[in-house]
Parts: structure tokens; sequence; C-alpha cells
């Protein structure tokens, strides 16, 4: 990837609704060179597709937190099938260090990340977990929103 390529994804994660000819302008590029460099980067893998940001993801579930989960063993796979089927974990990441998984969790309210969070740390080969509640995002697909509704 280059410079160019970092630039068209960094407009495409703003609005990845605008036209290849408004992205050509800003990126003082052709239209056929838009697309071509999309293409590319579908192919490649890197843009594995584009997704809508609902307004209700983010009004109908505002408490939003980061949870790192400590594996005993061998029970990643387990573990993560069990996380997978509940619908307040909305990802689960792989990483490295003390933490096995990262996961994002949003739910309606305080009451439902509570009862949330304690099925999570009931959930047997979980060792331990650590929460962190998100107060305001200042970049990602919550701002992106915001941003569209306004110019709407």
């Amino acid at each position: 990837m280059d410079d160019l390529d970092l630039r068209l994804i960094t407009c495409l994660r703003s609005d990845g609704r605008r036209s290849v000819s408004d992205l050509a302008a800003d990126l003082k590029v052709s239209r056929a060179t838009v697309r071509a460099r999309m293409e590319k980067l579908e192919a490649s893998g890197e843009i594995l597709g584009y997704a809508a940001v609902l307004r209700d993801d983010w009004r109908d579930l505002p408490i939003r937190a980061i949870t790192l989960i400590e594996i005993a063993g061998r029970s990643t796979e387990p573990v993560a099938r069990t996380l997978t089927a509940m619908t307040e974990v909305r990802a689960i990441h792989t990483t490295n260090g003390k933490w096995d998984l990262v996961l994002e969790i949003a739910t309606r309210d305080l009451a439902a990340f509570d009862e949330a969070l304690n099925r999570i740390r009931l959930i047997e080969g979980i060792a331990g977990s650590e929460t962190n509640l998100l107060l305001s995002t200042r970049k990602g697909p919550a701002v992106a929103a915001s941003e569209f509704a306004r110019k709407s």
C-alpha cells in the first residue's frame, strides 16, 4: 500500500458511499485511478467490504465497553464460541500479552450491561477480565454516523 491507497482508505472510512468522482477530486487523481485502486484493495483483501452504520446501533445501544479476557489453558475456542452467541458482544479480537481476547460490548442500559458482564465472567474457561466503559468516541463509526446525520 502506498500513500494514495492510505488516503483513499481514509476517505472511505469517513464515508464509504462517496462517489468515485468525489474521491478522485479530493485525491487529485482520475476516476479510473480511484476505481482501479479500490478494485486492487478489494482483491487483495485490504478492503473486506462496506457497511452501513445505523443510527439505531448507537442510539439504542449507548452503553459501550471494551472487555479484556484472560483464558485459562487451551479454552480459547469454546470461550469464543460462547461469546459469539451473545448479542451484546459486537466484536471479538485475539491479542497478545496478558489478555487473550478483546471484546467490544454494547447494551441499551447499565442494567443490561451488568447482566451481560456477569454472564461473561461465568463462562467456563475465563480466568480473568478487565472492563472499560467507553465514554465518548472521537474517531470511528459512531463519529462518522453523527457527522453524516448532521449533513442530512
